[in-house]
């Protein structure tokens, strides 16, 4: 294989992977927890301490997930896009050709979106992926039913 070439990627689940198959390339010496669905994504070993990972595909997902700056020590991601406030470790040898994804605005009750918030951050639930999970389900409701 030409050690030019970079390995193409298209989600963070194939981020996720390519790190924990090569995270001594990036410095870490151990994996202490891998991925449990929470910020952040992985604790590993560097220089004998223990460093909270949270993997991106692009870095300014880290804002648009709103994750806790307080809970990682570092964002590794295959595209560094923005500045976040900590630091951030770009992987040269990916290259990101998923879809970013696109953002919408939304007009939502305040109290039922504070709850549902709250709910989605208790039981480790992306807010966004149920929303799209849920367009989809319409969607397919629509074509059984066949109503235009």
């Amino acid at each position: 294989m030409n050690k030019n070439k970079k390995k193409v990627i298209r989600t963070e689940s194939e981020l996720k992977k390519w790190v924990i198959d090569n995270y001594r390339k990036l410095g870490f010496s151990k994996i202490i927890r891998k991925d449990i669905g929470i910020c952040p994504d992985l604790i590993m070993m560097r220089d004998g301490k223990e460093v909270r990972i949270e993997l991106e595909t692009m870095s300014s997902n880290f804002l648009s997930h709103k994750h806790d700056l307080n809970k990682v020590d570092e964002i590794i991601c295959a595209i560094n896009d923005t500045e976040i406030g900590k630091p951030i470790t770009e992987i040269h040898e990916l290259e990101f050709q998923g879809n970013p994804n696109t953002k919408v605005t939304l007009s939502i009750e305040e109290d039922v979106y504070n709850r549902f918030q709250k709910f989605c951050e208790e039981n480790a639930i992306m807010l966004s992926k149920v929303l799209e999970m849920d367009m989809i389900r319409l969607m397919k409701k629509k074509e059984v039913l066949k109503i235009d």
